[in-house]
């Protein structure tokens, strides 16, 4: 079948990942395989809009090296929610409850960190790209389908998200999506819809924050009367990237933790491992291995810790500007590095 593209890059979700995937997009152009589209969820969005926003590979790392980026990751607030009476309780009644979305949950109200809806302000660079014809990307992202005030009724084998690709329209006109649908028995009854929804009217900015909407952890965007939630509805799609690619290259992810499980299969109806499972058997071309990322980089990226003698949850940030672009270093070199480790040598000026 002929496709449009030669080589898609999946960067498939991670807040904390960014810099990574600024690694092994430099590493994927020294092996002269750079991506001609990018395919973006969650944190990866984010990171395809500063691929987008600037020239070359240096400026894109020192932009994330940035004192204005260390002060939005540094100053991110947390809510009420994270004492553990409240997400601890959360996540310990969702990983018993072993049904497929039995409720409709409340993602709008219940999210774990603050973020503004409209983030110009935080990056008024960022805000004026818009989707490249350079570097064809499309944005993963989800509609809410229910109404709020339907939150906590059973879900009664509705439909509550669907899909969404942002995009420019010269690239949409490329997607068939009667080839797109998932049909496997782990969404059959899922809170899934098999329909998917392509949007071409909002910038690079606006859909990245959509797509990094997380169930729990950050709230949905509310825009033109509709709520729109997170990439997570489909981590890792390869079908679009396969539908659009000769060669797929993705970061072969460790499996998701009791928790991200249980919160999966509560809000979306469906197993995220055997999602993972799914993709393993359709076969990226090439797979660049960071099951092993939080032993790695310990230490030296922000993430979610249980403080117990408060009873919550907090975030572990670097102690210091200095420290962050240190981090920030160390995470884009393994990026770099694990993605020369999955090419054959040969391919290596």
């Amino acid at each position: 079948m002929e496709t449009p593209f030669n080589n898609a890059f999946i960067l498939s979700g991670g807040g904390t990942r960014l810099m990574v995937y600024l690694g092994m997009f430099a590493a994927l152009e020294k092996l002269n395989r750079k991506p001609d589209v990018l395919i973006a969820t969650c944190g990866g969005a984010f990171a395809a809009t500063v691929i987008n926003a600037f020239p070359d590979n240096e400026s894109r790392k020192e932009y994330l090296k940035s004192q204005d980026y260390f002060n939005f990751v540094t100053k991110v607030q947390l809510t009420t929610e994270n004492k553990l009476s409240r997400i601890g309780l959360l996540s310990l009644r969702k990983i018993r409850e072993k049904r497929n979305a039995p409720f409709i949950e409340n993602v709008i109200g219940k999210y774990l960190a603050e973020m503004n809806q409209d983030l110009s302000s935080h990056f008024p660079y960022l805000e004026k790209i818009s989707f490249s014809k350079e570097i064809p990307t499309l944005i993963i992202g989800s509609e809410i389908l229910f109404d709020p005030k339907n939150i906590g009724q059973e879900r009664n084998h509705r439909k509550l998200y669907q899909k969404v690709i942002f995009t420019d329209s010269m690239t949409a006109r490329k997607i068939d999506l009667k080839k797109l649908g998932l049909s496997s028995e782990n969404f059959m009854n899922s809170a899934v819809s098999a329909n998917i929804k392509v949007k071409t009217d909002l910038s690079m900015l606006n859909s990245a924050r959509i797509s990094v909407s997380d169930m729990f952890y950050v709230a949905p965007v509310f825009l033109e009367d509709k709520y729109y939630a997170g990439g997570a509805i489909d981590l890792i799609p390869i079908e679009l990237a396969r539908h659009l690619a000769k060669t797929v290259i993705v970061e072969e992810k460790q499996s998701y933790t009791l928790v991200e499980e249980a919160f999966v299969r509560a809000v979306l109806g469906y197993s995220g491992n055997q999602r993972l499972d799914e993709i393993k058997c359709q076969k990226a071309d090439f797979q660049i291995d960071t099951s092993h990322i939080k032993t790695e980089l310990k230490g030296h990226y922000i993430k979610k810790t249980i403080n117990w003698r408060k009873l919550e949850v907090s975030l572990s940030l670097p102690k210091s500007y200095g420290q962050f672009r240190k981090d920030m270093d160390r995470q884009w070199n393994y990026g770099f590095q694990q993605t020369m480790n999955c090419f054959p040598k040969r391919d290596i000026d």
